[in-house]
């Protein structure tokens, strides 16, 4: 993710659920482990279709409750959403997950180079 050009750091630990002594608990089918950005899927039925929506959505972001121009509870139709590299139409909500792919979310100026892959560790 990138505001006017700045990164926006993906949390470790979207999609977890921790108990009252604090360890977890509980695991969404998209959820993130480090600060990588890299979005793990563990779904529960082969097949199924996860979108960047639904992970935002898990994350707690880009909602719309909030008319900061891009704050992270602005609205998703104000970012522009980039699938390795290419700019894509419609909203972000609608991407569909695939392995392997490099999204960027882009609010006001773009970063100087979008990036177009991620070189992902071996066993992802």
């Amino acid at each position: 993710m990138f505001a006017d050009g700045k990164a926006i750091t993906v949390p470790a630990e979207v999609g977890f659920s921790f108990g009252t002594d604090g360890q977890p608990n509980g695991i969404s089918a998209l959820h993130t482990h480090d600060e990588s950005g890299i979005v793990h899927i563990e779904a529960p039925t082969a097949g199924l279709t996860y979108t960047l929506g639904q992970f935002l959505t898990e994350w707690g972001v880009l909602d719309g409750t909030s008319t900061t121009p891009g704050g992270a509870h602005s609205s998703a139709a104000d970012w522009q959403v980039y699938v390795n590299g290419s700019k894509q139409a419609g909203s972000p909500k609608d991407v569909v997950l695939k392995p392997h792919e490099e999204i960027a979310l882009v609010h006001g100026a773009p970063p100087a180079t979008i990036p177009a892959s991620y070189s992902f560790p071996a066993g992802y």
